[in-house]
């Protein structure tokens, strides 16, 4: 007992290790907290899904970041700390690495085992007839065609993007209605929404805290940014009428992106794509306040942790044993 007093009382007077563990836990539940009141002002931003989508993705992978870059900060600042001589200093270390790698691991296999589920599909993909192939590349982008009768179309493989399509896709869609979809799909690429997706699902695995409404956002807004950005170059109803023929698609991994997977976004997307709509005031105010927030939030979470580092003096014994 006399030695955990004395341990208790040399990381306090240095504010190393103890100080660390208490952030671990702390911070990033605070930051969660900051992120539950940001994000109703985000779901608000559904006039803006090209912001909308990154930002909300963002703020959903904000609290699993913070914890994992103060694990990091803790363990390196930690390892050279006086407070390791104590076997509790040495038990806190073992609980802040311990917790690191049991969150990195669980991320790391739930990750991994999306990414197996690609592969397989894709290893049951071919190449496309030549008409398919004719289409593809005047978008811009791979096609691979999956010998399956249930409709999709999805991008997937964060390297090398590609655009799966099934056999009953093919049946179902015009020419007109395909090159919609694929120019969908390479909206998807071009605004890198696989690796933001990846990122999202990475971080929210690691901290499982609840941002299901962040990231059903996200999901949501990244179609019709995805939708908007394929407009440019193709008629509105050809694509509006692609949804509708794919409405009801088999349910893919979540790190595809699928033309129209969420049967409950399809209406608000068709009547979108397909209504007059007017112009909306601009809503680079709200980006900036969003924008601003989150960096706020990610610097106050970081700042302890970093001054910490900075102005650290190691576990000592001096004027503790008096």
């Amino acid at each position: 007992m006399h030695d955990l007093v004395f341990f208790i009382k040399a990381c306090v007077a240095s504010k190393t290790l103890i100080a660390s563990v208490c952030g671990l836990f702390v911070i990033p539940l605070a930051a969660w907290i900051v992120i539950r009141l940001l994000a109703p002002y985000i779901r608000r931003m559904d006039n803006d899904p090209a912001w909308q989508a990154p930002i909300a993705a963002i703020a959903a992978t904000t609290p699993g970041a913070v914890f994992l870059l103060l694990a990091v900060i803790d363990l390196i600042g930690a390892s050279s700390s006086g407070c390791l001589q104590f076997l509790w200093g040495r038990i806190l270390f073992a609980t802040i690495l311990a917790l690191t790698i049991l969150a990195f691991t669980r991320a790391t296999i739930v990750a991994a085992n999306r990414v197996a589920q690609i592969r397989a599909l894709i290893k049951l993909s071919h190449e496309p007839a030549e008409d398919i192939r004719s289409v593809a590349q005047r978008v811009g982008v791979q096609v691979r065609v999956v010998p399956f009768a249930d409709p999709f179309c999805a991008l997937a493989r964060i390297i090398a993007p590609v655009v799966l399509v099934s056999r009953g896709t093919l049946e179902r869609l015009d020419p007109q209605e395909l090159e919609a979809a694929l120019r969908h799909e390479r909206a998807h690429a071009l605004r890198a929404d696989l690796p933001l997706s990846a990122a999202l699902s990475f971080f929210a695995d690691l901290l499982p805290l609840p941002t299901g409404d962040l990231i059903a956002t996200y999901s949501t807004a990244r179609e019709f940014a995805a939708d908007e950005h394929a407009t440019r170059g193709i008629a509105a109803h050809q694509l509006a009428s692609a949804i509708i023929s794919l409405a009801g698609t088999r349910k893919l991994a979540h790190s595809v992106a699928a033309l129209a997977e969420d049967a409950a976004n399809i209406k608000p997307r068709v009547l979108a794509l397909l209504e007059e709509r007017a112009v909306s005031a601009s809503p680079i105010g709200r980006r900036v306040v969003a924008v601003a927030m989150l960096t706020a939030v990610a610097i106050l979470s970081l700042m302890p942790a970093v001054l910490s580092a900075v102005n650290d003096s190691a576990c000592s014994t001096k004027g503790v044993l008096s």
